[in-house]
């Protein structure tokens, strides 16, 4: 599989089949949480990668395998919207599934200031952009975007996204430890989301191994910055408890595949393979010793990533 991975559990989604769309790291933020990996490639120029005749035969191939899918995912190693014309790229899956899942995009919200971008998704179920700072200061520290990206233009993205998009809009505001988890951030964040209108609102925690060392905020802090950002916000805590359906052919290769999106513990990948608890610790532990994975705790929970990721 090119493109695509899973079904995998999400904090968010449930169980979601992700198309990974951008090769490698490539995106318009350096975010210093950001799972996958530091930033290869920093960019806001937008091009093709993905052959959509090989999009179409992974996607059929996988829906024979008859897995339990909640959601459709345009998400993975990079910004999914640098990739042009990603509406072509929707238009296949629908073709595909015929429409019986929806389609998902999650993204860094940096290029929906272009008209052309916000056509072109216009007919994805879901868009769930992120927003995790509520000034430039605090936008550089976190996201460090690509040169050209401002907040301004990411909230004016937002804004008119809102106002041409009619379906779901979920809002994601990722709290890190010293740097937007002061009470006044949260009363800026409040005016900028009050103005977005997003359906939901979601607080995320980087509780993942990531390529910069970050910190958690005091929960107790985060229960008070979300009260006064919005009230009925949620806070993203953990996968709901689900199994994949999905048969695995190569258990190890797979495994790869996964971490290769996002670091994972050994609870997510028995959410995700339709194998036993041996088998999958098994291939964990070769995995290790041909030093293509490496276990790291993070937040007291033990994660496997990929090695040079």
């Amino acid at each position: 599989m090119n493109y695509c991975y899973g079904p995998v559990p999400s904090r968010r989604l449930g169980s979601s089949l992700g198309i990974d769309i951008i090769p490698s790291k490539r995106c318009s933020f350096n975010c210093c949480y950001c799972q996958v990996g530091k930033t290869l490639q920093k960019t806001s120029r937008r091009f093709s990668y993905v052959d959509c005749e090989k999009l179409k035969k992974e996607l059929i191939q996988i829906i024979k395998r008859k897995p339990v899918i909640d959601c459709i995912t345009l998400a993975g190693s990079g910004e999914p919207t640098l990739h042009k014309n990603l509406d072509r790229i929707i238009s296949v899956v629908r073709k595909v599934t015929k429409r019986r899942y929806p389609i998902c995009l999650i993204t860094n919200g940096s290029l929906l200031y272009r008209k052309t971008v916000r056509d072109e998704i216009k007919d994805v179920d879901i868009i769930m952009p992120s927003l995790d700072a509520a000034n430039e200061k605090t936008f550089l520290k976190i996201n460090s975007p690509c040169e050209g990206i401002t907040l301004d233009k990411v909230l004016k993205g937002l804004i008119a996204l809102r106002r041409e998009f009619k379906k779901e809009i979920w809002l994601e505001i990722m709290l890190v430890g010293g740097v937007n988890d002061t009470v006044g951030e949260a009363r800026a964040f409040k005016v900028l989301v009050d103005n977005i209108k997003p359906d939901k609102l979601q607080i995320n925690l980087p509780v993942r191994p990531s390529w910069k060392k970050v910190s958690l905020p005091d929960l107790k802090k985060v229960n008070l910055l979300k009260n006064i950002i919005d009230p009925k916000a949620r806070i993203i805590v953990s996968s709901a408890g689900m199994k994949s359906s999905l048969q695995t052919f190569n258990l190890k290769k797979e495994i790869i595949m996964f971490l290769k999106r996002r670091p994972a513990t050994l609870a997510d990948l028995e959410k995700t393979f339709s194998e036993s608890k041996n088998k999958i610790n098994s291939s964990l532990r070769q995995l290790e010793r041909d030093l293509i994975i490496t276990a790291k705790f993070s937040n007291n929970k033990k994660y496997f990533i990929l090695n040079d990721s």
